[in-house]
């Protein structure tokens, strides 16, 4: 009997072996994806006595996930790109080596995505120059072209947390999207920040500062973020793509597998890996610096504890967009939404042993600020802890200062505000009711003013991430919608509507009269934004809070917000962008130009002769600062909020 079952439990281990067999994955037997390999950061490199100088290679490269290997544009080989960590006022000096190869996707209108193998580099939210050899995104590195660029960095440059990626306009999804993104670290100065924020943060306690950069790998086709879908569009070499490698059982590419939508290859890396592990001990304060470089998807970002039951880690918000709050606070609604290219950093502390996950979960409560816009929930991260308590660990009560062109600007005189502007987001991926041109410049104004700008979105059902380059701004108001609304009919053609639903008189450059577009149901269902964000945002995720200072915010459909910033030191061409990145590449972006004082303020705002939030009528109207001789902007407009809904109206 001992014999029969010695043979029994052989037979059944060989079963379960040979199950075991028959589920590892590969190229030709694909499976999904598993997770939870120990969590790693990037590798990193410092400034040394006030100068970094380093390089980036750009270059095809393996790049590895469970049992697909894919190749892919990356930094170093690296995927994210190193961590680059640097203190207000240091030079960098960073070559940008593209090895690329001819040929280039060239043949393509500008519009559509192209010039895989061409490349530049942004440095996300820096305070910084525009102008060549610094921060110019209109230069062009060609294949097997290298281009020095020499940052002089601020010295009163925020620390916090940026980040770098390219930002060739036709190429920018594109490459991002393969991984061509890296943290940009500023760090305080240990002397001057809080102790119990230098506890968490390098350069004296390196262990317990976690960069998490959270990128796309998707296949899937169920939306946008495809990324063979993406080589098809831009004309990527045969060679980088997966459709020569047949499956098993001879049916399907190892594409058209990846591809297709039940398999669900669609998911957000941390630090180029899946779910990973982060183990840390109890009691242990944290910094994560978290910063979405998907260039699609919202996150809407929390720590749970699965089982239900136990202590929940503590979270505090302390910065947004590399810019401190004025001090730490709770995350309102339990979340922190995390648009394209945003970042938040976190002081966290889990003081009990167990499992905890980071996730993204968006609800429907959120729609009435979003819309209709493109979102993950999922895990993310686990977070285990365990081993020795650490005792002691306490929030600070005070963060850092911001620099003196962040003061505070909600209160400031008309009469100290010296230009004035609408950004107007405007059907098939246009701004102010145009695609991107790099030889229009659409406003001008002065180094050393103070600007309010008004972020617009003619969209009825759309949300957009609106980045500005150079200089950081802050969230005033939000403010009532009395603009027109704006209808495409899916193939590159669209309308402006007034809320009445009339035609509107005034249109755009690419207007055509006689294609027929209907008014949609329910056109007006998403106003009431300032309503929504002034009570607390009724349960939704997706309003900023006022006074906050962003790089980046999410427009709402058929949204108007007031936002105010200095145009401090550095004069050159800015750039406003949709930084849902397709987008930006297809069109919706745009150029203004900051100029020395008394510079030539003419710029070209119009589109067909119609100004921004124009409908039945067009009505600019000049104004002059109070200080003497100086042109408030290049155009403003009629500044009364009881009018009609035809015209335009600043709040």
């Amino acid at each position: 009997m001992a014999v029969m079952i010695c043979l029994m439990v052989l037979f059944f281990l060989g079963l379960s072996s040979l199950s075991v067999a028959q589920t590892v994955c590969s190229e030709t037997a694909p499976c999904g994806f598993r997770g939870g390999l120990n969590f790693v950061k990037p590798a990193v490199q410092r400034s040394q006595n006030g100068l970094l100088s380093t390089s980036l290679n750009v270059e095809i490269s393996d790049f590895t996930l469970g049992w697909l290997t894919t190749k892919r544009r990356l930094y170093n080989a690296s995927f994210p790109g190193t961590t680059l960590r640097i203190k207000a006022g240091d030079r960098v000096r960073l070559d940008l080596v593209n090895n690329l190869e001819e040929p280039d996707f060239t043949d393509a209108p500008s519009g559509s995505l192209r010039f895989p193998n061409t490349t530049n580099l942004h440095t996300h939210g820096l305070h910084i120059s525009s102008q060549t050899p610094q921060d110019n995104i209109l230069t062009r590195v060609g294949p097997g072209q290298t281009f020095s660029y020499d940052y002089e960095i601020h010295d009163q440059q925020a620390a916090g947390t940026y980040w770098y990626h390219p930002h060739l306009h036709g190429s920018v999804f594109f490459q991002n999207l393969g991984g061509m993104a890296g943290m940009l670290i500023v760090e305080d100065d240990p002397q001057t920040m809080p102790a119990e924020l230098d506890l968490a943060s390098c350069p004296n306690n390196c262990e317990n500062d976690i960069p998490m950069v959270f990128q796309l790998f998707q296949y899937s086709t169920a939306d946008d973020g495809s990324y063979s879908s993406t080589q098809r569009d831009i004309n990527d070499n045969e060679a980088f793509r997966l459709n020569n490698i047949m499956i098993e059982n001879g049916t399907q590419s190892l594409e058209e597998w990846l591809e297709d939508p039940a398999n669900n290859v669609q998911h957000i890396l941390v630090n180029g890996q899946l779910q990973p592990n982060l183990t840390v001990q109890p009691g242990q304060l944290m910094r994560f610096r978290l910063l979405n470089a998907g260039g699609i998807y919202a996150l809407a970002l929390h720590i749970t504890l699965p089982g239900g039951t136990g202590s929940p880690c503590q979270v505090r918000e302390i910065a947004l967009d590399g810019h401190y709050l004025n001090q730490p606070r709770e995350q309102r609604l339990g979340r922190s939404l995390l648009m394209a290219a945003g970042r938040v950093d976190w002081l966290v502390v889990c003081r009990q042993t167990g499992e905890y996950q980071l996730r993204s979960t968006f609800t429907s409560n959120d729609h009435p600020s979003m819309g209709e816009h493109p979102s993950f929930s999922g895990l993310l991260l686990t977070i285990t802890v365990q081993g020795d308590a650490v005792s002691g660990a306490v929030f600070p009560t005070s963060l850092p200062g911001r620099p003196m062109f962040e003061d505070d600007l909600r209160d400031v005189s008309a009469d100290d505000i010296c230009g004035k502007f609408a950004v107007e987001v405007t059907p098939t991926d246009t701004l102010n009711r145009e695609d991107f041109d790099s030889s229009v410049i659409r406003y001008r104004t002065e180094v050393g003013n103070i600007e309010e700008w008004h972020l617009t979105n003619t969209e009825y059902v759309t949300s957009h991430p609106i980045h500005i380059h150079v200089n950081a701004f802050q969230v005033i108001s939000y403010n009532q919608y009395v603009g027109p609304v704006g209808v495409d009919d899916g193939a590159d053609h669209w309308r402006l509507f007034s809320q009445d639903n009339q035609t509107c008189m005034w249109q755009h450059t690419n207007y055509n009269a006689s294609v027929a577009i209907d008014i949609p149901p329910n056109m007006l269902g998403n106003l009431g934004h300032e309503t929504r964000q002034q009570t607390g945002g009724v349960g939704s995720l997706g309003y900023a809070q006022i006074g906050e200072w962003r790089d980046t915010i999410l427009v709402p459909p058929l949204a108007n917000i007031t936002i105010r910033f200095h145009t401090d030191s550095f004069t050159g061409k800015v750039v406003t962008h949709c930084h849902l990145l397709a987008d930006a590449d297809q069109g919706m972006s745009m150029l203004s130009e900051i100029v020395e004082k008394g510079g030539n303020l003419e710029a070209e705002p119009t589109s067909a002769g119609a100004y921004q939030w124009s409908c039945m009528e067009n009505n600019p109207v000049d104004v002059k600062c109070s200080a003497p001789g100086l042109l408030k902007s290049s155009f403003v407009f009629i500044t009364s909020l009881a009018i009609s809904v035809h015209l335009f109206a600043f709040q």
